[in-house]
């Protein structure tokens, strides 16, 4: 029997294939597999053992996944309309101020009760281009999470927060009500 053209290239491209596959790392070539001996932590209060693990294949795995955790600062130019906030904040290389937990904002309300108790400040919270008034968090686009009740909005509202933990409404758009502002940042 002889090979045509045809039958030789389809011959070479199941070949190509076949030995391919072989070398891609099965399932079990990801996984970490005890290496059987075991080393003790250095803490002298724990008296926990470690087994040590060895890399098996080629990809590699994720040993540590960060946590998000912020720092907040109050802005460093001074008072600003809403947008100049947001703007001076992301010149400061942070974005304006989001809260996304019940902590975070008592964590605020510590904050801003130590530096100045009647000051109003800027966070990050605004209704605008919102076609249902719902906030979202401007640096992010995502829904603001926590809306305290009492908190009335119509169209074009960003959000101040006091030291008191009290959110209130303002005209975004309005620069004749300047406040300071509050910038965050990961780390």
């Amino acid at each position: 029997m002889l090979l045509t053209k045809e039958s030789f290239a389809v011959v070479l491209l199941l070949a190509c294939c076949v030995s391919f596959s072989l070398a891609l790392p099965t399932a079990d070539d990801n996984l970490l597999k005890p290496a059987g001996t075991v080393a003790k932590l250095s803490t002298p209060n724990d008296g926990a053992a470690v087994k040590l693990i060895e890399r098996a294949g080629r990809i590699l795995l994720p040993t540590d996944f960060a946590v998000k955790k912020k720092k907040y600062t109050i802005g460093a130019r001074g008072v600003a309309s809403f947008f100049r906030a947001w703007r001076n904040c992301i010149a400061e290389g942070k974005g304006l101020a989001t809260i996304e937990s019940e902590k975070e904002q008592k964590f605020l309300e510590a904050m801003l009760e130590s530096i100045s108790p009647h000051t109003r400040y800027w966070i990050g919270a605004t209704n605008l281009g919102a076609a249902d008034n719902k906030l979202t968090w401007i640096t992010t686009d995502l829904p603001v999470e926590t809306v305290p009740d009492s908190l009335s909005l119509t169209s074009s509202n960003c959000i101040s927060l006091s030291s008191s933990g009290n959110w209130r409404k303002h005209n975004c758009y309005s620069s004749d009500n300047p406040k300071p502002y509050i910038c965050e940042e990961y780390y």
